[in-house]
């Protein structure tokens, strides 16, 4: 099992842990789990302080995936603002209710 670190914890934590470089698959699969990981990171932020730190890990995850992807990040605002235009975006905090 491994989890995705950044670049310079191999040089910050020694000889303490054993450290590998991930095949492209296992990368984009590590990358995609590490992003989960900070999400939730993000829903339990308690402070304004850890959310902004939260948020700047999660953006640093999402800018990975993107490089990995061959996407530009204008590529992807570009998305994001057509998705706003046709269906809007989320400031009047509407939520749908459903019955089963």
């Amino acid at each position: 099992m491994f989890k995705l670190v950044r670049n310079k914890i191999p040089d910050i934590v020694g000889d303490e842990v054993e450290f590998t470089t991930l095949t492209n698959e296992d990368y984009r699969i590590a990358l995609r789990t590490k992003l989960v990981e900070e999400a939730n990171k993000v829903k339990k932020a308690e402070t304004r302080a850890n959310l902004v730190e939260e948020l700047g890990d999660l953006e640093e995850i999402i800018h990975a995936i993107l490089e990995d992807a061959s996407i530009t990040y204008e590529e992807m605002d570009s998305i994001r603002h057509s998705k706003d235009i046709q269906r809007g975006n989320f400031s009047d905090k509407i939520a749908m209710t459903t019955t089963d």
